[in-house]
């Protein structure tokens, strides 16, 4: 019988108080849940008493930070050891890296695709899946050491909430493109809306906005596009679309491989 293993690595890196509350308390504790070997990179959280990070580590095999040199150290490891790799990335993202840690929470740098070839040695990944921006860079990256499948959104990810409902499916014998596919939910997305108008207010003069221009950034006009293309970078607007269908698109997960892949696969 094939070994399976799984790795989460864990970086936000955020000082800001509500950020790291939302991004902590992701249940990543999922994604170390049926599998014989795992891996949490990750740092230990606190916000005042409270441990964010405790379920995590009490179902991790092996812990330790965020670090490109961990990541690096822990995927030839299991390699090395024969498993069946599933990644799990919860970080932020640009084009063709994604963030991670010097060492100290809040001291951020990031990984390449370019490090990781140079770096990673090929292996048994089943499949990657991330919350980082720009996912989608990394396809030809993840197919070169070895990923039978990895996903990632187009553009920046306005939806990074859709974790718990793909690693549920996910878990319970789902492919890979169905788990993905059936991830969001209208909720997570109007709240996604919601913030966007909220944070289109408060960058107005950045957009060079009005204020009753905010709540249309959803809508088909000027002011969706230029607020878009201003704040978020131009490639996540689609001319001719609204400020929703454009998200939507950017957010897009895109699948990479055999996305036919489920967590009983093993070679």
């Amino acid at each position: 019988m094939a070994k399976t293993a799984s790795l989460v690595f864990h970086c936000f890196g955020e000082d800001s108080y509500i950020n790291r509350l939302a991004q902590e308390t992701v249940p990543v504790h999922h994604a170390l849940t049926g599998y014989d070997k795992t891996v949490l990179l990750r740092h230990e959280t606190d916000i005042g008493k409270f441990e964010l990070s405790e379920k995590a580590e009490k179902k991790a095999t092996v812990l330790d930070i965020p670090t490109p040199a961990n990541l690096a150290k822990y995927l030839n490891e299991l390699g090395d050891e024969g498993y069946v790799v599933d990644l799990y990335i919860f970080s932020h993202g640009w084009s063709d890296r994604f963030r991670a840690s010097k060492g100290t929470y809040g001291d951020n740098t990031s990984i390449s695709g370019t490090w990781l070839e140079a770096n990673v040695n090929p292996l048994k990944l089943r499949m990657v899946w991330g919350t980082n921006c720009y996912g989608e860079t990394l396809s030809d990256t993840w197919a070169k050491l070895g990923a039978r499948s990895s996903s990632g959104s187009r553009f920046v990810n306005f939806y990074p909430t859709r974790f718990t409902r793909f690693v549920k499916a996910w878990n319970s014998g789902a492919t890979f493109e169905e788990a993905a596919a059936g991830s969001s939910t209208a909720i997570q997305r109007t709240g996604v809306h919601l913030y966007l108008i909220f944070d289109a207010m408060a960058q107005l003069k950045k957009w060079n906005g009005k204020i009753w221009q905010a709540p249309t950034v959803l809508g088909k006009t000027a002011a969706a596009e230029r607020y878009i293309s201003e704040c978020w970078g131009a490639e996540n607007f689609v001319p001719g679309k609204s400020g929703k269908q454009s998200i939507n698109h950017a957010s897009e997960i895109v699948i990479a491989g055999d996305a036919k892949v489920t967590k009983d696969t093993v070679w």
